[in-house]
This record gives C-alpha cells, sequence and structure tokens, in this order.
C-alpha cells in the first residue's frame, strides 16, 4: 500500500511539474515576456536621421500693372525653373527640421503691344540667393502597413541677405514713323527695382513622402511663398519727342507657389531611446 501511495504522489508531481511553462530565463530572448523585439517595453525607440537633399521645380508668378497706356503696355504670367539643396534632421519620420541653399527667381513679365502679331517681351527682376528654414511634420501616412508613403505640412522663411533697395534691370522701347512728314519718336522706357522687404518671406508647404529604400526618398512638394507686394517694380514712362505723357508701375504680386521634387537621401541614421517609466 505504501508503494502505490508514493507512485501515486511522484505522478501528481511529475505531472505539475512538466505541467509549468518554461522559466523566461531559459527561453530566446525572441520568445522571452520580457522582451519585445529585443527591445524592453519601458524604452521608447525612435529613428533619427539626416539627410541630404537635391531639389528642383518651378515657380509660377503673377504681377499687377496699374496703367496699361491705352494697350500699349502688358503683363504675363512668369514661370522660373529652379534648383537648391537642403541639409536636414529628422525624428522618426514624424518632424523634421532643415536649412540648405537655392536661388529663388524673382521676376515680372513686361509686354509691349506695338501693332506686331507678336508683342516685344521683357523680364525684369532678379534671382535671389536664398537659405531657407523650414520645420516640417507628418500628418498622414497613405500605406499603414509599410508606411512607404506619407503626407506632411510645413511653415519657413526664405531669408535672402542681398535684397536691398536696388536697379536690377532696364529695357527702352523706341519707334520711329516711317513717313518722313512724321518726325514724332515714341519711347518706353521700363527700369526695374528690387525691395529690400525682401529679406524674409514666408512660406507655407505640402510633402508627399515616397520611400523608395532604407535610405532614399522622393518627396513631391507643393510651396506657397509669401512676400511683400513690389518685391520687383517697374517704372514705366511713355514719352513722345522727349517730353513725358504717361507714366505706370508693374509690381510683383506678393504671393507665388512653386512645385517640384525633392531627392532625399539619409547620410546618417540611428536610434534614441527613451525610458517611459521613469517616475523621477
Amino acid at each position: 500500500m505504501k508503494s502505490v501511495i508514493l507512485l501515486f504522489f511522484c505522478v501528481c508531481y511529475s505531472g505539475l511539474v512538466f505541467g509549468q511553462e518554461e522559466d523566461d530565463y531559459y527561453r530566446a530572448p525572441s520568445q522571452r515576456r520580457d522582451v519585445r523585439n529585443n527591445v524592453y517595453p519601458n524604452l521608447d525607440r525612435k529613428s533619427v536621421n539626416m539627410y541630404l537633399g537635391l531639389e528642383g521645380g518651378l515657380k509660377s508668378s503673377q504681377s499687377t500693372l496699374t496703367n496699361n497706356m491705352d494697350g500699349l503696355l502688358g503683363k504675363n504670367k512668369g514661370r522660373d525653373f529652379y534648383w537648391g539643396v537642403v541639409l536636414g534632421y529628422s525624428m522618426n519620420n514624424v518632424w523634421s527640421i532643415e536649412t540648405g541653399y537655392y536661388k529663388n527667381p524673382s521676376y515680372i513679365i513686361q509686354t509691349v503691344n506695338s501693332g506686331r502679331s507678336i508683342p516685344y517681351t521683357y523680364r525684369l527682376g532678379a534671382a535671389l540667393q536664398t537659405i531657407p528654414i523650414r520645420y516640417k511634420r507628418k500628418i498622414f501616412t497613405i500605406d499603414p502597413i509599410t508606411k512607404n508613403a506619407t503626407i506632411h505640412v510645413g511653415v519657413g522663411v526664405l531669408l535672402a541677405p542681398e535684397a536691398k533697395n536696388k536697379k536690377v534691370g532696364e529695357q527702352s522701347f523706341i519707334s520711329r514713323p516711317n513717313d518722313p512728314q512724321r518726325k514724332d519718336t515714341l519711347r518706353l522706357e521700363s527700369e526695374a527695382f528690387l525691395s529690400k522687404k525682401g529679406f524674409a518671406q514666408g512660406e507655407l508647404q505640402v510633402e508627399l513622402h515616397g520611400r523608395v529604400s532604407n535610405a532614399l526618398s522622393i518627396v513631391v512638394f507643393a510651396r506657397g511663398n509669401i512676400s511683400p507686394k513690389g518685391l520687383i517694380r517697374s517704372d514705366v514712362e511713355y514719352s513722345v519727342n522727349r517730353f513725358v505723357t504717361d507714366r505706370a508701375q508693374q509690381l510683383s504680386n506678393g504671393i507665388n507657389f512653386n512645385f517640384g521634387l525633392v531627392f532625399r537621401y539619409n547620410i546618417l541614421q540611428g536610434y534614441k531611446y527613451s525610458d517611459q517609466g521613469d517616475s523621477e
């Protein structure tokens, strides 16, 4: 009887022992309950990147004319290509700050209707060497599984150190009659000036980020530049036989739009850890 009771206790004890889960100490790190993805749950890991970008695009601008001189003077929309480079810092692909350099084309397009089928066209202004300072933040993830496509919005300021009150161009149009009986000489003179108010311009933007690889991304952007009206100003005088008979001004508008692409490459990558459970 004693042997039967002893055997019964041995079987029960063995069942209890083999029925217990394996101690976490003896499990592989990827299977342990106290380690998730090889990172302790009280540590929050965020990716940190420093990137270099090459951007290019098209700038669309318009202007206002105070007097068209009975149809003699006109204006067209400006479309200028530009390029630039940026250096930025990104935290967990959620927010980023960047700066860089690019040439900001600032021009007005002026036309003179001389009776030809195609009017004379003048381009007046300057390409300002500009330093952008931008802050961007992710607002939406298009693909929540791979997270390869995201939408970002941002604000910035564009600094143009060479923006000063100075003359940046001039054009003259002279018309002499073919009839020898008429000796009137018609002259249209235009002088363009840059304003120092363009030293600092505002910027709003929206971007679509597409990740090609772990280091390379392609960004499609649309930006709106906000600058003082009349950053580029053209003073026009119309004269007959050197006597001024009419005047006009053409002023660049305060809002312009940029559209383009950025090829962005992560030159440095790492991770930042923070302790979520530290209450001290």
